[in-house]
């Protein structure tokens, strides 16, 4: 096979994964300062508390899929390379080994978990409702499917074939479709439910007033969109172009679906302004559920003036009038309507 090899592929890919695990692992501390202090204070814990257990989901997976790495370059490098001359490319082209069926398996639970959420994600923005969650279940269940079905099948394989085998083939290659889908379907779902509802208010608010953060939490949306489907696509490239480059974007993915998850709750959660005043008005639980909408007294949508016209109506009787005037002023307190005896 043309271009770099196995035992070159598996070293890069150590040592790019554990700079982005470095990097998701300040990331994920900063949106768990973010989820439980700084949201605390809000009284609205239930998403947080799903935040909260994803990422922590997340950053177990990823280091736990970077302990199984380490494992393998040892096993290759050390014990396999110090036995035979190129035993690292034969431990690594050991395809059936228990540790890369393990890595495998943390894979496409990590895929799934983030699958699954953006499914809940896009739930919430739809305010709940359970028919838009028919198609991004049956495409989660489909990923699972393909997904445990390749790691079953990588188990099984025979000596000698590589992770291009024919029988792996349909199996890899339908996974990393259907997760792509589901993912490129939620944000198209998501951007369209958010866009529907700030049309819907448009009317609402008063002229001259700022849009509001619907664009931002959109921009938010196709950004991380944007990054996991382009990792998710050179993947399946790589993969299909039968280039070992494929390891390298496959460990790669591993801490980055953690990295994008992070990063849309610290951006949200800071705010984008550089006071760290929330731009637009909200809460972090109510930017992750745009579904419900805004409270009257936020920013995001401020009424319009409302003009109020007072009519007063006064009645004199002069005779009363006429009779305090004949009176000398010091006698007649006016303003307390108390008369002195005579």
């Amino acid at each position: 096979m043309a271009g770099i090899s196995l035992a070159r592929a598996e070293l890069i890919a150590l040592f790019l994964e554990s700079m982005l695990f470095g990097a998701f692992t300040v990331l994920y501390a900063i949106a768990i300062w973010i989820l439980l202090y700084r949201e605390k204070i809000r009284g609205r814990m239930r998403l947080n508390r799903m935040l909260f257990g994803t990422s922590t989901v997340m950053w177990v997976l990823s280091i736990a899929h970077l302990a199984v790495d380490v494992v393998r370059a040892v096993q290759g490098f050390v014990v396999w390379g110090g036995r035979q001359a190129n035993g690292a490319e034969a431990f690594y082209d050991r395809v059936s080994d228990p540790t890369e069926v393990a890595k495998d398996v943390i894979y496409i639970t990590m895929t799934l978990v983030a699958d699954s959420f953006v499914s809940y994600r896009l739930f919430v923005v739809w305010n709940r409702t359970w028919w838009i969650l028919v198609l991004p279940t049956l495409l989660l269940i489909a990923t699972a499917i393909a997904g445990y079905g390749a790691c079953a099948e990588v188990g099984l394989t025979k000596a000698g074939d590589a992770i291009f085998a024919s029988n792996l083939q349909p199996w890899i290659e339908s996974f990393f479709a259907l997760s792509l889908t589901t993912n490129l379907l939620a944000t198209v779902l998501i951007t369209a439910r958010i866009m529907w509802l700030n049309r819907r208010l448009r009317k609402y608010r008063a002229k001259g007033a700022p849009a509001g953060s619907h664009w931002e939490v959109i921009e938010t949306m196709i950004q991380s969109a944007a990054i996991y489907s382009a990792a998710l696509a050179s993947l399946l490239g790589t993969y299909l172009a039968d280039s070992n480059a494929q390891y390298i974007c496959l460990d790669l993915i591993q801490p980055l679906i953690g990295i994008v998850f992070t990063l849309i709750i610290i951006r949200v959660g800071l705010g984008y302004t550089v006071n760290g005043s929330t731009s637009g008005g909200g809460t972090l639980s109510d930017r992750a559920g745009p579904g419900h909408l805004p409270p009257v007294s936020g920013n995001a949508y401020p009424l319009q003036p409302v003009a109020i016209n007072v009519s007063v109506n006064r009645t004199y009787d002069r005779a009363s009038l006429e009779g305090y005037d004949s009176k000398p002023a010091s006698s007649t307190d006016m303003e307390s309507g108390k008369v002195p005896h005579e």
